[in-house]
């Protein structure tokens, strides 16, 4: 009897077993599809922990295994300051969200167009659920690392390409709908069927201005069939939820599905640009000046090379209009300018247009005069035996640096300039000190390469330049050096 009480023991235990192995999709025992019923995360190391891959021995590219950077890149001729390669690399214990790591790629003063993505294996046609943390710290200022002031308008989307397709540009990739929010973890979803035996999730943020940091963490991801999702039963009450103002419907095909969280409320922020002055209002006078004019920001303008345009301050502008500290402005902005009495104040300018060459006429003719390469509006201005304010001021250059080969520039005088004749009795006139010498920025150059090459510093550089922003330079721009 003992016997057949082991022996049925024995029987009921390799029916357990061979019903275990069945569910876990043994070949042979049951079929595989079951998996995708268990809510099986389909990525690889989805926590973005280590080991993290440095790519290409680049110490400024280290991703998480199985994940790719993926980033676009400054156009020829624009400035280093738009559309710069993040740096990648393991995200401090402050901003890991569970696990051992997260992913962190950021900028510093410049935007950036990028993100990482990871090509996952799946069956055809089955509807995908994509989610994943992200945390954005965007400051111009580095006070407190856990609050974003003046944060630069960060955009974040999450993208499935049903395709499996790896061109983060492709029209096939949907797209979650754009969402803004800093110094917290918040999950990003989105939904889409496959279309073949892969497909591609990406993550994309997009910084619309460059001042400060933009940090970007990343964690906790996932790829789930939704058919592993539980279905709530007939008899579950849905609850109204208040639509989060981050979920919005999608640009393409395709839902984002709402993560159910305990409501709160939103937190304010402050606003990227400030708040213009109107043109009617009545400035504040800072001392020491008497008067104000009213400047509309170019592209290319700081508070810096204003206030030298003009005969004003820093101080003075930001205090006139309300600035933050740091000095940030937009372009369009109207800016009021504290001017004194003895300064005289310059005429509206216009974009600058080539003017028709003009023969002097014995009263003050003018004439047109192409840049060159290497030419400062300095060293034109000593040809033509004028000064940079009159040149600024006929030709409508707010910044008297940013000239370039190729311009054509209203000069004074003569169509050529002709050196004036040094009589043979004339007593020996006092040398003159040399122009400063002049730097023309090649692709790939930085202001610190250039001031390591002169032998000074970047900050000497930057101000001999009236350059606000360090990162802000572009290929073929002209600098002085000190």
């Amino acid at each position: 009897m003992p016997k057949q009480k082991k022996a049925r023991g024995l029987h009921w235990l390799v029916v357990v077993l061979i019903g275990v192995l069945a569910i876990a999709g043994i070949p042979g025992l049951g079929p595989r599809e079951a998996i995708a019923f268990q809510g099986q995360n389909l990525l690889q190391n989805p926590g973005f922990e280590q080991p993290y891959i440095t790519i290409n021995g680049d110490a400024g590219l280290r991703v998480a295994a199985n994940w790719q950077p993926w980033y676009k890149t400054t156009p020829p001729g624009e400035s280093s300051a738009i559309n710069a390669r993040p740096e990648y690399k393991p995200a401090p214990s402050t901003r890991v969200r569970s696990g051992g790591a997260a992913q962190e790629y950021n900028t510093f003063f410049a935007t950036h167009t990028a993100g990482v993505y990871q090509r996952v294996p799946v069956s055809p046609n089955v509807d995908l659920r994509f989610s994943v943390y992200v945390y954005v710290w965007s400051s111009a200022t580095f006070t407190n690392p856990d609050v974003s002031e003046q944060p630069n308008t960060v955009i974040i989307n999450v993208g499935i390409d049903p395709t499996g397709g790896t061109d983060p540009d492709s029209p096939s990739i949907i797209w979650s709908a754009d969402a803004e929010y800093y110094d917290q973890y918040r999950q990003m979803s989105v939904v889409a069927k496959s279309k073949g035996t892969a497909v591609t999730v990406f993550v994309r943020t997009a910084p619309q201005g460059y001042v400060g940091v933009n940090n970007v963490y990343l964690d906790d991801a996932a790829l789930v069939p939704l058919s592993a999702m539980p279905t709530p039963g007939p008899t579950a009450v849905q609850p109204t939820v208040t639509p989060s103002p981050v979920i919005i419907e999608p640009t393409q095909e395709g839902t984002i599905t709402p993560v159910p969280y305990t409501p709160v409320v939103p937190p304010t922020f402050t606003p990227n640009m400030p708040t213009p002055r109107p043109a009617t209002a009545t400035p504040v006078i800072p001392e020491g000046f008497t008067g104000t004019i009213l400047y509309t920001v170019k592209a290319g303008d700081t508070v810096w090379g204003i206030a030298r345009q003009f005969g004003s301050t820093v101080a003075a502008i930001i205090q006139a209009n309300g600035l933050p500290a740091s000095g940030f402005i937009n372009i369009g902005q109207v800016l009021v300018v504290p001017v004194r009495d003895q300064q005289p104040v310059p005429p509206t300018f216009t974009p600058a247009v080539p003017m028709p060459t003009q023969v002097p006429d014995g009263t003050g003719g003018y004439t047109t005069y192409t840049v060159v390469r290497g030419d400062t509006l300095s060293s034109i201005a000593a040809r033509f035996n004028t000064t940079v304010a009159v040149l600024a001021q006929l030709n409508g250059l707010v910044n008297p640096n940013l000239i370039y080969a190729g311009q054509q520039l209203r000069v004074p005088g003569a169509a050529q300039p002709v050196p004036t004749p040094v009589p043979p009795t004339q007593a020996p006139t006092v040398p003159q000190p040399p122009r400063p010498a002049t730097h023309v920025v090649q692709p790939g150059e930085n202001l610190f390469r250039i001031a390591l090459r002169y032998g000074v510093t970047v900050d000497q550089l930057a101000r001999y330049n009236g350059i606000y922003n360090p990162n802000l330079i572009f290929a073929g721009q002209v600098l002085r050096i000190p």
